[in-house]
């Protein structure tokens, strides 16, 4: 069942529904709002718009970021676990 919540984001207030239920959606505004807050103190841009879009650009580099130690994470799981079965063997 989609759940629907109302959010403020960058003061605008959004009518958001969601299949993954009404704490993820709170979780994810509120670290959407962090985000904002982060280039709010960091940057002199008074632009809704630009904070909205730096924003989203360290969202994407945090992400992108996360994939890579992720990656490397499973090659080096997948090589200990060769590892693991030749110690067996």
């Amino acid at each position: 069942m989609k759940a629907v919540l109302e959010v403020n984001i960058l003061e605008q207030k959004l009518l958001l529904k969601s299949n993954d239920g009404e704490e993820h959606i709170k979780k994810v505004a509120e670290y959407l709002n962090s985000k904002i807050e982060e280039v709010k103190q960091s940057s002199k841009t008074v632009s809704t718009l630009n904070i909205a879009l730096l924003a989203a650009m360290n969202i994407a580099g945090d992400y992108f970021e996360t994939r890579e130690k992720l990656a490397s994470l499973e090659g080096r799981s997948q090589k200990l676990s060769k590892l693991i079965d030749k110690l067996i063997d």
